[in-house]
């Protein structure tokens, strides 16, 4: 279903919550705190597993939020969030994303991003990271296409993908039902 514009600045600032917390943990792990390998590929691989890792609880943001997962040749991607990415050459409102790494936009009030976010979802975010970091707290410094091997081990993405192809197209809607029910992988090896 299309989304509103409004709806879709909405999702848009939810996500950049979520590259907040992404920037926050990788800092935690990471031993430089001045560089960042938060690309593109890797910042969408991780937003994937922060919208599933409460996928278990009844309204989660799987539910509320990130609604619009598909399956393309690297992994899940929120459709609508990837539009927004790829049509703004990873400008957001707070934050550039490129192929290097994630930066703060210069004068950027971050303060300003948590104060315009919907109370119950921000929670659900912070819960959701917290819960990931938890399954696996060196997720974060994984490198991208290892992120995108994991994502591909997920049943949804295989079921989903392969349809797409043999309709030879390379990107088909993901029903988060599939997400929702399916044992979840949140490490290349056994933790």
């Amino acid at each position: 279903m299309p989304f509103s514009c409004m709806e879709t600045r909405i999702k848009i600032l939810h996500f950049e919550y979520v590259v907040k917390k992404l920037l926050d943990w990788y800092y935690e792990q990471s031993k430089d705190r001045t560089t960042n390998d938060l690309n593109i590929l890797k910042v969408l691989k991780l937003h994937f597993f922060v919208s599933s890792a409460r996928s278990h609880v009844a309204e989660n943001l799987l539910d509320k939020v990130f609604n619009n997962y598909v399956a393309m040749p690297y992994g899940h991607v929120e459709g609508d969030i990837y539009d927004a990415l790829v049509s703004n050459k990873g400008h957001l409102n707070f934050f550039i994303i490129d192929n290097n790494s994630t930066q703060i936009i210069q004068g950027a009030n971050l303060s300003d991003l948590e104060n315009q976010l919907i109370t119950e979802n921000k929670s659900e975010i912070d819960l959701s990271v917290q819960e990931l970091k938890n399954r696996n707290k060196n997720l974060i410094l994984m490198r991208a296409f290892e992120l995108v091997d994991l994502s591909h081990s997920w049943y949804s993405w295989r079921k989903n993908f392969y349809e797409a192809q043999a309709s030879q197209k390379l990107s088909q809607a993901i029903p988060i039902e599939d997400i929702k029910k399916e044992a979840k992988i949140y490490s290349l090896t056994i933790i």
